[in-house]
């Protein structure tokens, strides 16, 4: 019991610590990786768990994919589990024409960050770390509080190998061939616009307080 308030003690600390306005983003992504290291898994689904920051409710859990709610706006969670399981590595090249574009690399894990321009002055965010992506749309002074939230929850993901195993074995994990790829950027898949376009894009009636915001 000790320990689990402690580790609660020490994440309050770090997240309360950290003013993400004067931050960059690689400030911002290298914070929450260190954070993973002490943070508890507060979710968990089939071959994986994770913590969810304060401040986001999970509308939607199915097939590994994931839709979170933010006061503002719906996130996009992809838990690419084959491609965990198998050992995929994909090198992302860094693209001159986005707004931003930063591989992420720690350790043995891997991934990136896009963020680019989209309709009406806003902007895209897609972060893969860790054999899973975010995707969320946001207002530009968004963007620093949504990758805060982003990577802190990638970063947690601990996969269940037992498991996944059985269900490969069981075909559950058998996607079709039009399964989303979480090492393509928007550039080469829609699936984020198809989704913001669906009925699980609501016209934001149930909106929740957020009070983990990061000062």
């Amino acid at each position: 019991m000790k320990k689990v308030l402690l580790l609660v003690t020490l994440i309050f600390f770090l997240t309360g610590c950290v003013n993400i306005n004067d931050s960059s983003y690689e400030n911002i992504i290298s914070s929450g990786l260190n954070e993973s290291k002490i943070a508890f898994k507060n979710k968990t689904s089939q071959g994986y768990s994770y913590y969810l920051p304060k401040g986001l409710v999970v509308l939607e859990d199915l097939n590994n994919n994931v839709t979170l709610k933010s006061e503002k706006y719906n996130m996009y969670v992809y838990i690419d589990l084959i491609s965990y399981f198998n050992k995929i590595e994909d090198s992302y090249k860094e693209n001159t024409t986005s707004y931003y574009s930063k591989k992420i690399i720690n350790d043995d894990k891997f991934g990136y960050l896009e963020i680019n321009l989209r309709e009406n002055d806003k902007y895209l965010i897609e972060i893969m770390y860790n054999y899973a992506k975010i995707e969320v749309i946001v207002n530009n002074k968004d963007i620093k509080e949504m990758l805060s939230y982003a990577i802190s929850l990638l970063s947690s993901i601990s996969y269940n190998d037992k498991i996944i195993e059985n269900m490969i074995g069981e075909d559950i994990l058998n996607y079709n061939e039009n399964e989303y790829n979480i090492f393509e950027t928007a550039s080469t898949d829609n699936s984020l616009i198809r989704r913001e376009n669906s009925s699980l894009d609501d016209d934001n009636t149930n909106v929740i307080p957020d009070t983990d915001l990061i000062n």
